[in-house]
């Protein structure tokens, strides 16, 4: 784990909250230089700290009303590796996030699509097909209350 002073924290904290901000307007806001707010940056992506930047979108401004998170289990007797179960759902743009988790499912895969129709013909074209399922279940979100947040970061 790469050592991070308190700069490096004030500058992920300010970065996390908004990565268009100038060096200027970066510089005033962690007591540093241009110059040196350049060569930490610079530095914490070599060490991939920072893995890269990005643009959130308006899932409703797109006509993305309905989020849902699938739990998935699986047969491992009859796969080669579970992960490989869900490589080609990876591939789908309605497929958001994936993670591995403890407890009744191996996967759970957050999804958004247009309506609920579009929800049921994700699963049943996508989802149900696959080899080697155990169990699916399905819950919709009613509202998001805060999607895409900071990590916490101690900038001290």
């Amino acid at each position: 784990m790469l050592a991070l002073d308190r700069f490096d924290l004030k500058i992920l904290h300010a970065l996390q909250r908004d990565a268009r901000l100038t060096l200027g307007a970066l510089s005033e806001a962690v007591a540093l230089s241009a110059s040196q707010c350049s060569r930490r940056i610079a530095r914490l992506e070599q060490e991939g700290v920072i893995e890269g930047y990005s643009l959130r979108l308006n899932p409703a401004a797109l006509g993305l009303a309905v989020t849902a998170f699938i739990f998935i289990s699986v047969d491992k007797r009859r796969m080669h590796t579970p992960r490989e179960a869900v490589a080609a759902l990876l591939a789908r743009e309605e497929v958001i996030e994936c993670h591995t988790v403890t407890g009744s499912h191996d996967f759970i895969l957050k999804v958004m699509v247009e309506s609920l129709g579009a929800l049921s013909r994700f699963l049943a074209e996508a989802v149900s097909p696959m080899e080697g399922l155990h169990d699916i279940a399905t819950q919709v979100a009613m509202e998001s209350l805060k999607t895409n947040g900071p990590l916490k970061v101690e900038a001290g």
